[in-house]
């Protein structure tokens, strides 16, 4: 679409202005009509010439203003009176009916013409509005795509530039506090200390720029507005002058009104999207503040009732409640081990500092490992292993690793039934993929939280006390660290099977040298 000029979009009435070549042309076409008519008036007679003269007239009218149209008429009117009209050579006229017609030619010829001419007119503002509508729908129709602020102000710069040869810069307000925000979006070479000072004193004034004085910037400023809330200012700098005519301002407000309307939506999205992002962040933060506090109280309590025994006399002589009191002891120690090394383990992972070391394993080997770290854990389930035999090695760091698959299998134990079974396989997927699946007889895990299982502090609905919801979680991102997979899905005999996915050594060793 070619770019907008000062002869577009004018809703006012339109006026086709004569040009002084089109005087001549209308002189220039009687005169050769009247010459071509004169050797044959004798032969097709004079009416016919009076109608001829008043077709010349109405074909005048589709190329000529009307000025130059009523110029035609007058200039028919004298000529066929004058050299058609007897007695010839004269303005003087016998028959009344020859006057009548002369009349009624003149009259015919002007307001034909005049009638054509208004069409013409009519067409071209037609046209103008067709084009005016086409414009706007284009700009909306970006616009509606747009998916950010930033997307809008793009989206706008392009437009701006096809339509109207515009570069554009825009300042909004401030997301915190008053006044008008120094980070410009759109052209960055458009940014002037002096240009945000006048952007500013626009915003605050809610008008357009109209100081052109000298020494200014070129750019036009104006305020985005939607009725009385100010959300920033727009700088144009037009490529072909800075004289804007009214005709490109009224299309140009419309424009501006389009935009406006647009960065006010994606701003309250935002906005919406900061007040929802701050109140699940204060909702995790109290079930994570709730949850530290009541797996924090649980071993201190033991720790502190397990004391006050133990400086009891009665206990002191019982070998028996003493070496209970022990268990106990370990096993809140065991619980606070646990907890503060979670916390560690992800808040390294999360911060960066997570660092591989890793070397050639044999999956047997670590499955082997896992098993023999849990073996309290697990000593009251029936544990079956199935490693199948020539397995590629793996290439991994032990130590997150095991911490990895130990999660999974203590996550394992803890929700199923003791005497229960627990089957941990390894084996090649169809995709040469090493796999490593824990699969469990415990109850298994709603579908809709078959995905949440592996989120930092998620627990499911009804979990027995203990735990903070982190060992999948951790799991999951040490897995992924080694470029691995992790997946879990519900057992058609029950329970709950997680299985690991890894690319074996050879296929590690290959992407290295890739």
């Amino acid at each position: 679409m070619k770019p907008i000029t000062t002869k577009t979009f004018r809703d006012q009435k339109i006026v086709i202005r004569t040009k002084p070549s089109e005087y001549l042309i209308a002189l220039a076409a009687v005169v050769i009509a009247a010459l071509i008519f004169y050797p044959i008036s004798s032969l097709i007679g004079y009416q016919t010439i009076g109608l001829l003269f008043l077709c010349l007239v109405a074909i005048l009218s589709m190329f000529l203003s009307r000025n130059a149209v009523i110029l035609a008429a007058i200039l028919n009117f004298i000529s066929w009176n004058y050299f058609f009209i007897p007695p010839v050579f004269t303005f003087h006229i016998h028959e009344i009916h020859d006057v009548i017609a002369l009349f009624a030619n003149l009259i015919i010829a002007i307001t034909g013409g005049t009638l054509l001419n208004k069409i013409r007119k009519d067409k071209v503002m037609l046209q103008q509005h067709q084009e005016r509508i086409t414009v706007l729908f284009s700009l909306l129709d970006s616009l509606n795509n747009a998916s950010s602020i930033k997307d809008v102000v793009n989206k706008a710069q392009s437009e701006i530039k096809k339509h109207f040869s515009a570069e554009t810069i825009i300042y909004l307000k401030k997301t915190e506090g008053q006044g008008l925000d120094k980070k410009a979006f759109g052209n960055p070479d458009l940014f002037s200390e002096k240009g945000y000072e006048r952007a500013a004193s626009i915003y605050d004034d809610n008008e357009a720029d109209k100081s052109r004085a000298p020494g200014n910037d070129r750019l036009h400023y104006y305020p985005l507005a939607l009725n009385s809330n100010r959300i920033g200012v727009i700088g144009l700098l037009f490529t072909n002058g800075n004289k804007i005519e009214e005709d490109v301002l009224l299309i140009l407000h419309s424009f501006i009104d389009r935009i406006t309307a647009a960065l006010d939506r994606e701003i309250n999205i935002d906005l919406s999207k900061k007040s929802q992002i701050y109140d699940e962040s204060q909702r995790l933060f109290h079930i994570v503040l709730n949850t530290i506090s009541h797996e924090l109280r649980t071993p201190i309590a033991i720790i502190s009732a397990a004391i006050s025994n133990l400086n009891d006399e009665k206990t002191r002589k019982n070998v028996h409640l003493k070496n209970q009191i022990f268990e106990e002891l370990n096993y809140a120690s065991a619980r606070l081990n646990t907890l503060v090394e979670n916390f560690l383990t992800m808040s390294r992972i999360e911060s960066g500092y997570l660092k591989l070391h890793c070397q050639q394993w044999d999956v047997g080997d670590l499955v082997g490992i896992m098993c023999n770290q849990l073996k309290e854990h697990i000593q009251n389930h029936i544990v079956k292993t199935d490693v199948a035999e020539n397995l590629p090695s793996v290439f991994i760091d032990v130590n997150w690793f095991k911490q990895a698959l130990v999660n999974v299998l203590h996550n394992a134990a803890a929700y199923s039934p003791e005497q229960s079974e627990i089957s941990i396989s390894a084996g090649l997927n169809k995709d040469k993929m090493v796999v490593i699946e824990i699969s469990d007889q415990g109850g298994g895990v709603p579908d809709g939280s078959l995905l949440k299982i592996f989120d930092k502090f998620y627990r499911l609905p009804g979990s027995k006390s203990g735990g903070m919801g982190l060992g999948l979680a951790i799991s999951k991102a040490i897995i992924e660290a080694h470029h691995g997979v992790i997946q879990a899905k519900n057992r058609k005999e029950g329970g709950l099977s997680v299985s690991i996915l890894l690319r074996p050594l050879d296929y590690e060793r290959q992407a290295e040298q890739v």
